[in-house]
Parts: C-alpha cells; sequence; structure tokens
C-alpha cells in the first residue's frame, strides 16, 4: 500500500505509511500532491459503512473541531471501490500511551487535561443533539503531547440523542453505561459515563469493573453505587419494550437477587 496514490476531490494524496488496520478497514499517513501537510486517512471497503460515517461526522460540522477538542475532516471521496475519509493526523491513542507506559498510574496533570478537554467535547455534542456512542481509550488521542492537547475521534456510530435504540449493543463493554446494559432509555448521559470510565482507567492503569459478563459489570457497579430505584426497573422489565436477552436478564437478577447464577 505504501507509495499508493489516493485520487480525492481536493487533491491526489499519496500513501506514505500504514498506521493501523482493523474491521473497519485502514488508516494510512498520506501526504497530498504538491503540500507537505500530513493527513491521516480512514480507508473504509465496505462501502454502506463508509457512507455512514460520513453522515454521522456531517451531523458534527457546524461544532468547531479546535474549540471543542473534535477531530477534523477535510473531505470524503470514492476511489477503486473503497470510501476515504480524510482526517487530520494525530500522535497517538490513550491506549497505545497506557501500554507504552506498561498500564502505570498516570499523573493528575494528565488526567485533568483529559477530563477539561472532553467535558467541552462532550458539551458541544450535547448542545447539537448528537451522542458519540463508543468513547473508549483508543477513541481519544494526543493532539499535541507537549502541550497535552486531546481529541476526541471515531464518529463512525454517533447519532442523533432522540434515534437512540433502547436495547441495542452499543458502547465498548469496560466503558458501557449501566443503563445500556440494562435496556433502560437513554440520552447523552451515556458518553459522560464513558469517559468517567476512561479517567478512572487512565489514572489506576486499569478498568474500574470486570467486562467479562454483563452480569458480574451491574453487580461491581450495584457495590459501590446501590441498586437502581426498583420501580424503574420493574416498570421497564415488564413494559415489553426489547432491550435483548442479557439486558432482560441483567434487569431480572437485580429484581430476584436469588435467580443469579
Amino acid at each position: 500500500m505504501e507509495g499508493h496514490y489516493l485520487v480525492g476531490n481536493q487533491g491526489v494524496y499519496k500513501v506514505q505509511k500504514l498506521l493501523g488496520e482493523g474491521c473497519f478497514g485502514k488508516v494510512a499517513k498520506c501526504t497530498k500532491l504538491g503540500s507537505q501537510e500530513m493527513y491521516a486517512i480512514k480507508i473504509i471497503a465496505n462501502v454502506q459503512e463508509g457512507k455512514e460515517e460520513f453522515e454521522s461526522m456531517k451531523l458534527i460540522q457546524v461544532l468547531d473541531p479546535e474549540v471543542n477538542h473534535l477531530m477534523k475532516m477535510y473531505e470524503c471521496f470514492s476511489f477503486q471501490n473503497v470510501i476515504c475519509l480524510v482526517y487530520e493526523i494525530l500522535e497517538e491513542s490513550l491506549e497505545d500511551f497506557l501500554n507504552k507506559n506498561e498500564c502505570a498510574a498516570t499523573p493528575l496533570t494528565y488526567v485533568r487535561a483529559i477530563a477539561q478537554q472532553m467535558f467541552q467535547a462532550l458539551k458541544a455534542l450535547k448542545s447539537i443533539g448528537v451522542v458519540h456512542c463508543d468513547i473508549k481509550l483508543d477513541n481519544i488521542m494526543f493532539a499535541e503531547k507537549k502541550s497535552l492537547k486531546f481529541k476526541l475521534i471515531d464518529f463512525g456510530v454517533a447519532v442523533e440523542t432522540k434515534e437512540l435504540p433502547i436495547g441495542a449493543e452499543i458502547q465498548a463493554t469496560p466503558f458501557r453505561a449501566p443503563e445500556v446494559i440494562l435496556g433502560l432509555p437513554l440520552n447523552e448521559s451515556i458518553d459522560m459515563w464513558a469517559l468517567g470510565m476512561v479517567l478512572a482507567c487512565v489514572y489506576c492503569g486499569n478498568y474500574p469493573f470486570p467486562d467479562d459478563y454483563d452480569y458480574e459489570t451491574i453487580r461491581a457497579m450495584v457495590q459501590i453505587f446501590g441498586l437502581p430505584e426498583e420501580e424503574l426497573l420493574s416498570t421497564y422489565y415488564h413494559s415489553g419494550v426489547s432491550r435483548g436477552e442479557r439486558g432482560q436478564a441483567c434487569v431480572g437478577i437485580l429484581l430476584n437477587p436469588s435467580a443469579a447464577p
């Protein structure tokens, strides 16, 4: 892939280096011909998924990416049956940062900077009625490590708050909000929960709660925060709203602990 060219709407990009690869596709470090500027181009083989991510990015185009600590997108184009999204290039993710430091506890100055900047990002998203839905260590990156500048990235599953689905399996497991697990009504607070898990993880070097099984996660949460209001659980347990088998089971066990395995 190195040395290949991608023909976009705003210029021709030359692939310098592959930065990463996953189920979504590939991310390449590229230069634009006639310029020394570097870009991160996300190359998505599934055309529909690529178009959906572009539509998600359009939701936040009214927000200033610098003021609100959001990744900036320059353009989206189709080339040789793939979708290419051109983003600004950033440094490393919090996941990579922690791995390099062997998950050692991070100084409070870092935690404070992440918190302040991500609070601004979530405030901005809330102002336009958008939920990120996938806040995790991988999706917060250093924009400039020396000055502790961070940005929130990857809006591939972002949705309008009013479109949040009850019972859907959203958010990465270690950062999943309890109302998502239980199939309760959702709003932008699920992003705040996920950010709280990120901050705890960065500070301590470990995930705050076990994440192998939803019930174990909920049980650990209950030990710290106590049970949700029984009336709320009971209402949604008997409402007939689809929340998935696991969410239904977790609610049932919280209402009747003797039924736990």
